[in-house]
């Protein structure tokens, strides 16, 4: 009988073991055919950021490329970069602690908690509502704010920008991405726990886990400084449970309303894989946490560059060899072929492959090519992409209106007048073409 049992627990335990080095096997592989490719001068040399990814709590890759913002040091696995909107994921974990306690429920709303709230129509949006994007309430971006903003000092200070709006749409109609919205979440962490943001997010986030390398936070809404192995500790204390429950951890990680975000996470299916997280990006700031539902898959990017300055890209073939291809990773590798084809073989060339590619590019991604070449005064490869999309796209106003721009930059004056023209042919709301045409004419 001792033998029977001796037996089986083995061969349970040897099955056990086959099944995670399955695992463990398949994530490094992933790993090891993109550490090459990442290696490679295509991705390496326009990539300048930090890269984490791991398998639960063995690390996979963590790699550093590039140099930081102003060029003069190698940035490192353990740098420091812009976070932009990814804090959005603490605010809403803060929430969700202070709903365990009983503190806060998600059907109170504005006026229930922020008596004093400057804007009686918004008073009856719920906490839910600012967690998913769907309370109507607008942004604090603005030429107001950009007036303004070296004397903000606190949450309270960023209400004048858009508290006094009128709402939107009716609260719950649909989604409206919303950092007034998280700097309301962050008003009531505030005035719940009896501390500003920062605080409470340090003593009850930053420490219990361990990085000691993140924020302070511009506001609840975003702002400040992390490192990839600080978000990964964050990633596994969430998956963890030990910063908030399975339960309020599924709540955040579900599409209440159909619009791809939950509660301060973004939300996606690639190829039957459910991931959640967070991205942030603005000039000389990209980065993004993905975390995938029922696997252990953990992957994290920064940057010190703008999202189109190579972070995107490097995101690209991150997901491409962990999730396989989708239609819009297709688009964003097809439009990567193609500006090689332009850069290594010309114009023609690369107007035929975009015939053989049924024209399936991205547009926003190629005019951002473009624009990199008008950057640096290289006018006529900006005009080649331009005039090539025009060709593939006619139908679009989009590329006749970047065209133009280019052409102007270059001293084509009379050819960019054409090209708004058609720009506004195409879509009479382009105010970018209609306030050139009168600037020219």
């Amino acid at each position: 009988m001792k033998k029977i049992i001796i037996t089986v627990i083995c061969f349970a335990f040897l099955t056990a073991c086959k099944e995670n080095n399955h695992s463990q096997s398949e994530y490094s592989k992933n790993a090891a055919t993109l550490k090459k490719l990442l290696d490679s001068a295509d991705l390496s040399n326009n990539y300048n950021g930090s890269i984490l990814i791991a398998d639960g709590h063995e690390v996979l890759i963590e790699e550093a490329y590039g140099f930081n913002g102003n060029n003069q040091e190698p940035n490192k696995p353990n740098s420091k970069y812009g976070m932009a909107s990814m804090p959005k994921m603490f605010t809403a974990v803060s929430i969700m602690q202070l709903k365990e306690k009983d503190q806060i429920s998600l059907e109170q709303t504005i006026g229930d908690i922020l008596t004093d709230y400057p804007n009686e129509e918004a008073k009856k949006v719920t906490v839910e509502q600012l967690l998913s994007h769907t309370s109507g309430i607008g942004d604090y971006f603005g030429p107001e704010y950009d007036r303004y903003k070296d004397s903000v000092r606190s949450l309270e200070d960023y209400l004048p920008f858009f508290a006094s709006d009128p709402l939107e749409f009716e609260p719950g109609e649909r989604m409206r991405y919303s950092n007034g919205g998280f700097v309301v979440l962050g008003l009531m962490i505030e005035k719940i726990s009896n501390t500003d943001y920062n605080t409470y997010v340090s003593k009850n986030i930053l420490q219990p886990t361990g990085m000691l390398s993140t924020g302070p936070f511009s506001s609840s809404a975003g702002g400040g400084n992390s490192t990839v192995n600080d978000i990964y500790k964050f990633a596994l204390a969430l998956k963890n449970n030990s910063l908030i429950s399975q339960e309020s951890l599924a709540a955040m990680t579900t599409d209440h309303f159909g619009n791809g975000y939950g509660y301060g996470m973004s939300l996606r299916e690639l190829n039957g894989n459910n991931i959640y997280g967070h991205n942030g990006g603005a000039p000389g700031v990209a980065g993004e946490l993905d975390m995938v539902k029922e696997k252990s898959l953990i992957i994290i990017t920064l940057s010190n560059r703008s999202p189109m300055d190579g972070w995107a890209q490097v995101r690209t073939h991150i997901r491409k060899e962990f999730f396989g291809i989708t239609p819009q990773i297709k688009k964003f590798l097809n439009t990567e072929k193609f500006i090689k084809t332009y850069k290594t073989q010309g114009f023609e060339k690369a107007s035929e492959l975009l015939v053989k590619l049924d024209n399936n590019i991205s547009l926003g991604n190629t005019l951002n090519f473009a624009e990199k070449y008008a950057r640096y005064g290289q006018h006529k490869e900006a005009i080649d992409i331009a005039k090539i999309v025009t060709n593939a796209y006619p139908d679009e106003s989009l590329p006749y209106s970047f065209l133009a721009d280019f052409q102007l930059q270059a001293g084509q004056r009379e050819k960019a007048i054409v090209n708004y023209k058609k720009s506004l042919e195409i879509n009479p709301q382009n105010k970018h073409a209609t306030e050139k045409l009168k600037e020219l004419e």
